[in-house]
């Protein structure tokens, strides 16, 4: 009895442990970014940025989401990366700066592609008015409240509203929505959530 039962352990843990690895494999083999935008090239507020100023961390107390921020960049096609993770969240690096006169830009994965969730998996049910937190890497902390919510087509996101808006620090955040497209390896709409700095 106990050789079977630990004949049955031992085939249990093999399974998990081959969708664990095919789970985690996604990413480099089939998925694709997240938001599979090109930013444009923009100077920043003319302020200087300090190490301290870029973000460590990202929480949204509606979601439950109390993330880590990575810094991207740029891809092999030109897009923002996205995070090479499903639990944090990916800051543009050569943008603005949280809190910074502009418009700041976090993506995060909707999911992997294989029903998993990803960190960004429930954005699209905050509302307008909620709050959401960008920690420093000084250990400040700023306040962002949603103002806008909006759905794009995944080729026809606006850039300069989403990169470029230069009256209020901003903080954008992007992931995935709609419906999956095989061919093209991706949803078919992006989902930006505009914050606005609480002074």
């Amino acid at each position: 009895m106990k050789r079977r039962w630990l004949t049955l352990f031992v085939a249990l843990a093999t399974i998990f442990g081959t969708v664990i690895f095919a789970t985690t494999s996604v990413e480099t083999f089939w998925y694709t970014s997240d938001t599979e935008v090109i930013p444009p090239i923009e100077e920043i507020e003319t302020r200087e940025v300090l190490p301290g100023d870029h973000p460590a961390g990202l929480r949204i107390p509606a979601l439950g989401i109390d993330a880590h921020v990575q810094e991207v960049g740029v891809n092999t096609l030109g897009n923002m990366a996205a995070p090479n993770n499903f639990t944090d969240v990916g800051w543009y690096k050569y943008g603005t700066p949280p809190g910074f006169v502009g418009s700041a830009v976090i993506t995060g994965h909707v999911d992997n592609a294989l029903a998993l969730p990803g960190v960004f998996k429930h954005l699209d049910e905050l509302k307008i008015g909620d709050d959401m937190y960008i920690e420093k890497k000084d250990g400040t902390e700023l306040h962002f409240k949603v103002t806008e919510i909006q759905k794009y087509p995944y080729t026809s996101v606006p850039l300069s509203t989403l990169f470029s808006r230069r009256d209020l620090p901003r903080l954008n955040l992007i992931t995935c929505g709609g419906t999956w497209v095989p061919g093209e390896r991706s949803y078919d709409e992006r989902l930006v959530v505009y914050t606005e700095l609480v002074r």
